[in-house]
């Protein structure tokens, strides 16, 4: 099963792919974005012919991957080879893609092997096209090489996964302390739009991302309450509004789950907190 969107908002084209080889499983789709000869993101290797079809007559000067995950940077050699075009990305982002990296059966079965892309290029931090420019700030919490690129006089943040929305399950190696200061970072800059690379939020975007940091504030509050009151297990999960998905945890061999999200509220916390 495939499915594929686009939105136009201003000058910005946005593309949705999403891809499932089984026909009842939901595809998770991503989305990447073009403005002015500049693309953020290349979403998944399964979709790389219709990802190649999609942007085919659209001018790519340029290529930035927010970070490294193969949902976004599947197919960034293969439009770097098609439109001959440099890729650009922080530095772990560039070492992690030079060489591809190995995956687990469920990232395999929903997105598909990356394609090694070297020398991609430092992003600098200010990218110029022809009429904007943008600042790439980061953001570290999803994954530590996290990236997001700012356009400050229209006020649009291009977040890749540092949006989302409210996270009630987290994916192993996430951390919610780098969420919250990256997230409280991103805050101090003027924005209303957020180009998020599965959820995309057109107005009032910035009261968006207030949520998510007063939701990640209180998740914390309320599992570290339950954990000092000595509850384990699903109860402290129950305490904490929280309620484990087995199926999926099942599904990607342990690697996405509520477990996650809690061990890095009880794990994670800077040594000023402890």
């Amino acid at each position: 099963m495939k499915v594929q969107q686009s939105l136009h908002h201003g000058p910005v084209r946005g593309y949705r792919f999403g891809y499932s080889p089984i026909r009842f499983v939901r595809p998770v789709s991503v989305w990447c974005y073009w403005l002015d000869g500049l693309l953020i993101d290349t979403a998944q290797r399964h979709m790389q012919g219709e990802v190649l079809t999609a942007l085919a007559r659209q001018p790519i000067d340029q290529i930035v991957l927010t970070h490294f995950h193969e949902d976004h940077s599947g197919n960034a050699a293969a439009l770097r080879s098609r439109h001959r075009c440099p890729v650009l990305a922080g530095p772990l982002t560039g070492e992690r893609v030079a060489n591809g990296f190995g995956l687990l059966p469920y990232e395999r079965f929903w997105f598909g092997q990356i394609d090694p892309c070297p020398g991609v290029l430092p992003l600098p931090a200010v990218l110029e096209t022809g009429r904007h420019s943008f600042t790439s700030i980061y953001t570290p919490g999803h994954s530590d090489d996290h990236h997001v690129l700012l356009e400050n006089r229209e006020g649009w943040l291009f977040s890749g996964d540092f949006y989302i929305g409210n996270l009630r399950l987290f994916r192993r190696g996430e951390n919610i302390y780098q969420m919250i200061d990256s997230t409280r970072r991103i805050l101090t800059h003027d924005f209303d739009t957020v180009f998020c690379g599965h959820n995309p939020v057109l107005k009032n975007g910035r009261r968006a991302v207030e949520r998510k940091l007063e939701y990640l504030e209180s998740l914390v509050e309320r599992v570290q309450t339950a954990h000092q009151r000595g509850l384990r297990g699903r109860a402290l999960q129950r305490a904490a509004g929280l309620q484990e998905q087995w199926w999926l945890r099942g599904f990607t061999g342990n690697d996405v789950g509520v477990v996650h999200l809690i061990q890095s509220i009880l794990q994670d916390a800077p040594a000023a907190m402890l």
